[in-house]
């Protein structure tokens, strides 16, 4: 049942369409760094910041799969030069990885999606969150915690915000139908419980962790926005005039 916790009711105006109204803005609005619609980016940092800390454990479960998989070189993960180690790879890339198919075509786009529902349940818009997945499959993976074992791939680069944005908006849209249907998939609540945490393991965590400290540690719920004009049905966007109101809805 969605619960609604906070609502800003924003009575607006305009005499002109709203092709007209959109024709001097022909890219869309940027709003991950100031949230001009309502989002909620109190989550969307909140939940980033527990992804640096689950970036450790993703790290260790591929330092336990065999080189073979990976095409990490342990030997020299071990050898204590790691801030050395992640220049030399910075440098050398990206190039095109011989990473096993279903690494870089499956596991990739998935955390693409991870990362795209993070921006998406905070209240942005599929631009924003595509942008939110592109800075971290880039800078925080790729770039970052993936360079001190391997170079950084083109395949990656490309594959991961691109697939994370399709798989990612399916998954969204996905968990809203197994919530609306009361958490279940095929009449099970065990079967829904498993899909809500693959679809978005990241915000099953983050309330596994406010049981266990009995608190609030992470934001989590879905933030619903409404303010952007694209997500405005098209019978009223067609109008020459219309009256707009912005709803927050978060469960």
């Amino acid at each position: 049942m969605i619960k609604p916790v906070a609502a800003a009711l924003a009575l607006t105006f305009s005499t002109t369409s709203f092709a007209e109204s959109s024709s001097s803005n022909l890219f869309p609005e940027v709003t991950l760094f100031n949230a001009a619609n309502g989002e909620d980016q109190e989550r969307l940092w909140s939940q980033t910041k527990l992804m640096f800390g689950l970036g450790a454990g993703v790290i260790g479960a591929l330092y336990l799969m065999p080189e073979s998989v990976t095409n990490w070189d342990k030997s020299e993960i071990g050898r204590g030069n790691m801030a050395q180690k992640w220049w030399d790879n910075v440098r050398q890339g990206p190039v095109w990885d011989d990473d096993h198919w279903a690494i870089n075509y499956i596991g990739h786009p998935y955390f693409g999606g991870v990362y795209y529902q993070v921006a998406r349940k905070s209240g942005y818009d599929q631009f924003n969150s595509f942008l939110y997945t592109t800075l971290m499959s880039t800078l925080y993976w790729e770039y970052g915690i993936e360079a001190f074992a391997e170079v950084p791939s083109i395949q990656d680069l490309i594959v991961t915000p691109i697939g994370g944005w399709l798989y990612g908006e399916w998954a969204y849209q996905t968990e809203q139908r197994i919530r609306a249907g009361g958490g279940e998939v095929m009449g099970s609540t065990r079967l829904g419980n498993a899909s809500l945490f693959l679809l978005d393991p990241v915000e099953s965590i983050g309330k596994g962790i406010n049981r266990v400290t009995g608190n609030d540690t992470i934001k989590t719920g879905i933030t619903f926005n409404t303010s952007n004009p694209v997500q405005t049905p098209s019978e009223v966007r067609a109008k020459e005039s219309y009256y707009g109101f912005t709803l927050h809805f978060h469960y």
